[in-house]
């Protein structure tokens, strides 16, 4: 094979998901030093990649619009005006991480000369794996799904390498941070988030409270609880069950997020794009589970620790829940034991032990 290949990334979302094939990109990286390297994603997910190093150009791609306005010739335009783009390139290599239809059908559509994504077992959509001509056939055992990411990679020639994310972010960010620690007096402290894109994903704002109530109070750790846009309910709930002082509560851009959670003992939180930024970070991580699999979607370290109630209907990979979101009624006592025992193994140690 050609030793400076063009190839094509496409992983148009979600943030945690982009996270989830950095590692295949620096295996590609690894195997290919000299090659060119493209990243094809969805426009309100392109900001992320900017701290990814390693990546020649990004192309944003605004497939939301069409889905939100399916008439607007405007925005079948934008899409056209990225296809051709990417025929342009020539690339030799092909990798779809997504497989959507839509996805498969962008692969196709770069007319690169090999396109490489899952086989039928393993795509999102089923009819998707039409559009490769090299595919990964399922592991003789479920994996993670950044380990199933790093196989598709192989496949077309990259070479294992750390799950270890190097994320890049400005100065003044990094600045920002460190003023805005600083002044909060933040020294010792975990990370909550409470967030997830998924209803069924989340953990009840009155158990974080009383989570960060005894975290506070027993192991005489500050508690730091961030939220995306829209999410700020989340926090006034949570502080109906935690006792002063109140936990901090910042509302952050996400790539703001990398020097605040490089700074943390831990960080808390369900299955969604924060959690799995610490996990790329290598910080020490308790995630929550109920609708989708730790196996699959939890922490990408063995040192950390997945809470889950186990169901005959859990890891549905349901949006939305009859039962009441029963697999998330996991209790508080339950997961203060998982949040010292990962702390315990990452050496800290409370003041007074």
């Amino acid at each position: 094979m050609n030793s400076a290949p063009k190839v094509l990334i496409i992983r148009l979302s979600s943030l945690g998901d982009i996270l989830h094939t950095v590692p295949a990109l620096n295996s590609l990286r690894a195997a290919f030093p000299q090659a060119r390297i493209d990243w094809l994603v969805e426009k309100r997910a392109a900001f992320l990649l900017s701290a990814v190093p390693g990546i020649d150009e990004t192309f944003a791609i605004n497939i939301g619009a069409v889905r939100t306005n399916p008439w607007s010739s405007d925005s079948w335009r934008g899409i056209l005006r990225v296809v051709h783009a990417l025929r342009a390139r020539h690339y030799d290599l092909c990798f779809d991480f997504q497989g959507l239809i839509k996805t498969g059908l962008l692969s196709r559509l770069s007319r690169a000369r090999k396109r490489f994504g899952f086989s039928a077992g393993l795509v999102r959509e089923w009819p998707a794996h039409w559009f490769y001509n090299r595919r990964l056939d399922p592991p003789v055992a479920p994996v993670h799904i950044v380990s199933q990411n790093m196989l598709l990679a192989q496949l077309g020639g990259g070479v294992a390498v750390s799950r270890a994310v190097d994320l890049r972010i400005a100065d003044d960010d990094e600045r920002r941070i460190e003023k805005l620690m600083e002044h909060l007096n933040l020294k010792e402290f975990v990370v909550i988030n409470p967030g997830g894109g998924w209803p069924t994903k989340r953990w009840s704002p009155l158990r974080y409270g009383a989570l960060a109530a005894r975290i506070q109070t027993e192991l005489k750790l500050q508690v730091v609880v961030t939220t995306g846009p829209g999410e700020e309910a989340w926090y006034d709930s949570l502080l109906q069950s935690c006792s002063q002082p109140p936990p901090v509560h910042l509302q952050l851009p996400f790539l703001q997020l990398i020097p605040l959670l490089a700074r943390a003992h831990l960080f808390i939180g369900g299955d969604t794009g924060p959690f799995h930024l610490a996990c790329a970070l290598r910080r020490p991580v308790v995630g929550l589970f109920g609708p989708t699999s730790p196996l699959r979607n939890g922490p990408w370290s063995a040192e950390d620790e997945s809470v889950e109630l186990k169901l005959d209907c859990s890891y549905c990979g349901g949006r939305s829940c009859t039962q009441q979101h029963a697999c998330m009624d996991i209790s508080v006592d339950e997961v203060f034991t998982s949040v010292v025992r990962r702390l315990e193994r990452s050496s800290w140690k409370r003041a007074d032990w």
